[in-house]
């Protein structure tokens, strides 16, 4: 959509842009110090294993001159015997700290996976409806599960890989200054040289292409989980083939840049070879045409041959850990994004919990616009609705109605003015308490792949299976449902798709009823019944709200001849207020037009007053 991006709302850009490598470092430790015992394990564990890992080069050439002097007469066997059982020693040390630690490790990246993965739905679950007409679900549900398996390669990258390799070499590096300054230097400077190479090849050679890599994964994910959420949208135009298509396009995409990313990595490996090679030919040259004694020679020989032999892996491992750990910081990038973008409708610091009562409600000088229209829908709103009444609202689509029922519901927060209910002011209270004093039908009911009892049950967690399908008969769904082979729990599909339109609305309405809250929203909650089951969910519906303060939706009207109070919109403003008789009997009344219009037909019977509006969304 073009300049969409500008009029998305703040929290629906995900501060991306700002996500650095310390940002995901802080990340991590923000759960590794919840763990504080066995994080510090893992970095006691570690330690130990390199202090141990640096003795091998010194005992190895112990060993062989050891074993040397023996055979030449010059020492005992025992003294061969020795050096080897140090040697066996210190293996046998290193393979126990190694299963001890990540024994520890493999504890504390299950716990802290389980948890970012849970903190990171429990925060999407509480962005905006904006947010979410922002973004595709698959593709955010990708961002999240990815993340988490991300974590896991950082985390094992950097605490159990590159942690000890860099640890190794420091500790070679001193060893060998101590054992001979010349040798000393040329590790640690081709040791610096290798780590500086290595990592700038990584990070700006390779990293670039993985990061395109990586959008291109989540542009696959965000194009399966479009067209097979669409599936019945693609069998009805038979479209079939377009979708494959349009799915190719992105696979294709992600080959193409995918293939770029691993042919990127392996030149950083061929250079990290060429390194490696040069290094141990100058170790072996410092060693070989300096001038020493034999057994010396041999010595330095040897350790020069066993360092390189255990550095080798961990050199050559770490461009790869590093490749590793920039691409797995790109791919927990989004997640990290996820974290750091505030919602955009906030709890209030200190917000209490919302009190239920007999349904006053107040607008009080609301103003409201979407950030992605030029005009607000909303200036200077005021109404009241008392307690019980049951109100309707009409207008043509984009007037205002279902902006009307969300600012109810606080799904938006108002530009300005204030919305109180029972004396309270819901931009003051939580959020979550609000919406469950408010039952809601809507037009198009979205029901979860659970089963019917479940699905009905969602508004009263504690309801009864009596509960249930006494809501269920006073919804007309329970003749539908007890036809089923397994009645209440068959699973009813992804959004409910495997019942008709009617039969979700049914249920819809059944969930509605079990809320019981005070307070009811319908949008036009019959638009999919037939005439015979709408006029029985009418009687239900209508002792239903005989109760309970009720705002109608109503784009057929003739199912609101009882409100109480019929409000139209125009454009934003409530231009009629009455009931339906007093409504009806205004000559060239705009309800009066809207009536003769569905009754008789007559398209040009009414004309839009004012400034046009968009339809009531925010994407």
């Amino acid at each position: 959509m073009s300049g969409a991006t500008d009029s998305i709302p703040s929290e629906t850009r995900l501060a991306k842009d700002r996500t650095s490598f310390s940002d995901v470092l802080a990340f991590a430790w923000s759960y590794w110090r919840q763990v504080p015992w066995r994080f510090s394990a893992m970095v006691i564990g570690t330690t130990a294993g390199v202090l141990l890992e640096v003795q091998i080069p010194r005992l190895s050439a112990d060993l062989v001159v050891a074993t040397e002097r023996h055979l030449s007469g010059a020492a005992e066997s025992s003294v061969a015997w020795r050096a080897g059982g140090s040697l066996l020693g210190i293996f046998a040390a290193i393979s126990i700290v190694k299963q001890l630690y990540l024994r520890n490790w493999t504890h504390l990246a299950s716990q802290v996976m389980q948890q970012l993965v849970g903190d990171g739905f429990r925060r999407v679950q509480r962005f905006s409806q904006a947010w979410h007409a922002n973004h595709f679900a698959g593709s955010t549900q990708r961002k999240i599960t990815r993340g988490m398996w991300a974590y896991d390669s950082m985390a094992d990258s950097l605490v159990i890989d590159l942690g000890p390799a860099l640890g190794l070499l420091v500790g070679f590096t001193v060893a060998m200054l101590g054992r001979d300054v010349g040798l000393g230097l040329y590790f640690g400077a081709s040791v610096a040289v290798f780590l500086a190479v290595s990592i700038t090849l990584s990070l700006k050679y390779v990293a670039p292409k993985n990061q395109l890599s990586n959008d291109a994964d989540t542009a696959v994910g965000g194009a399966l989980a479009d067209a097979i959420t669409c599936n019945s949208v693609v069998k009805s135009f038979g479209a079939e083939g377009r979708e494959d298509e349009r799915f190719d396009e992105s696979s294709e995409t992600w080959r193409l840049t995918s293939r770029r990313a691993w042919l990127r990595s392996m030149d950083a490996g061929a250079a990290q070879s060429v390194m490696l090679v040069l290094m141990l030919g100058g170790l072996l040259g410092l060693v070989l045409f300096r001038p020493a004694e034999t057994e010396a020679r041999i010595e330095n020989a040897v350790y020069v041959i066993a360092t390189y032999l255990v550095v080798h892996s961990y050199m050559r491992n770490i461009g790869w850990q590093v490749r590793n750990l920039q691409r797995a910081v790109n791919e927990l990038d989004d997640l990290v994004a996820i974290y750091k973008t505030e919602p955009q409708v906030r709890d209030v610091p200190g917000a209490a919990g919302f009190r239920p009562g007999p349904g006053e409600i107040r607008f009080d000088d609301v103003h409201f616009g979407y950030r992605n229209q030029p005009e607000p829908i909303f200036q200077h709103l005021s109404l009241e609705i008392h307690p019980g009444e049951k109100l309707a609202l009409v207008g043509e689509s984009g007037s205002g109605k279902s902006t009307f029922a969300k600012l109810l519901q606080r799904i938006y927060d108002l530009d300005s003015g204030r919305i109180v209910i029972d004396g309270q002011d819901i931009a003051a209270v939580k959020q979550e308490s609000l919406r469950r004093a408010i039952a809601v039908v809507p037009q198009e009911p979205i029901l979860f792949h659970r089963t019917l009892a479940e699905n009905i049950a969602y508004g009263h967690p504690g309801a009864t299976r009596a509960d249930v399908v006494e809501a269920a008969r006073r919804a007309h769904a329970h003749e539908f449902i007890e036809k089923l082979e397994i009645g209440y729990e068959t699973l009813v599909g992804e959004r409910g798709i495997k019942l008709s339109g009617g039969e979700r609305q049914r249920v819809a309405i059944a969930r509605a009823i079990l809320a019981n809250a005070p307070i009811l929203v319908l949008d036009e909650a019959t638009s999919s019944l037939d005439s015979i089951t709408e006029q029985l969910i009418q009687e239900a519906l209508g002792s239903l709200m005989s109760e309970r303060t009720s705002v109608v939706i109503a784009h057929r009207l003739s199912t609101i001849r009882s409100a109480d109070r019929i409000l139209v919109f125009d454009c934003g403003r409530i231009v009629e207020s009455g009931s339906h008789a007093d409504l009806l009997g205004r000559d060239g009344g705009h309800y009066r037009k809207l009536v003769e219009m569905q009754t008789f037909g007559h398209a040009d019977a009414v004309k839009p007053a004012g400034r046009a509006t968009a339809p009531d969304r925010s994407a």
